[in-house]
C-alpha cells in the first residue's frame, strides 16, 4: 500500500514539472525511479538528429540522423509557431537548412508520429 501512495506521489510530482514548463524534466518514469534509489544513474537520452553548427551566425546548418531505419519528420518552428522548414529524413541523411534568419527557432522530431525530442536553433 504505501509503495502504492509513494509511486502516485511521485507521478503527480513530475507532472507537476511538466505542466510548469521545465524543458529539463525527465520522464515521469526515470524521475519517480531517481528519487527512489538516489544511487541509480538513469542513462542520458540518445539524441536522434545532430544539428551544428548551432548557434549559426549565417543562417545555415546540417542537420544528420543516427542509423535507423524509420523517417524521421523534422520541423523548424519561429517563436510564433508558424513552421519554417519541414524535412524528412532516413538512413543517417545529412541535409542542409538554408537562410533562416536571425533569431530563434524551435525543432521537433516525430518518428511514427510520436515527438521524440526538441530543441533549439540560434541565428546569431
Amino acid at each position: 500500500m504505501n509503495r502504492k501512495l509513494l509511486s502516485t506521489a511521485i507521478f503527480i510530482i513530475a507532472l507537476g514539472g511538466i505542466a510548469s514548463g521545465h524543458t529539463k524534466t525527465r520522464s515521469a518514469l526515470s524521475y519517480s525511479r531517481s528519487l527512489v534509489d538516489k544511487n541509480e544513474v538513469v542513462p542520458a537520452k540518445k539524441s536522434r538528429v545532430r544539428l551544428y553548427p548551432n548557434p549559426t551566425s549565417d543562417g545555415n546548418l546540417s542537420v544528420t540522423t543516427n542509423p535507423s531505419a524509420d523517417n524521421i519528420h523534422f520541423y523548424v518552428f519561429d517563436l510564433e509557431g508558424t513552421m519554417v522548414r519541414q524535412v524528412v529524413l532516413n538512413q543517417k541523411r545529412k541535409h542542409k537548412i538554408k537562410n533562416l534568419q536571425k533569431g530563434i527557432y524551435v525543432y521537433d522530431v516525430f518518428v511514427n508520429d510520436t515527438s521524440i525530442e526538441q530543441g533549439k536553433i540560434i541565428v546569431k
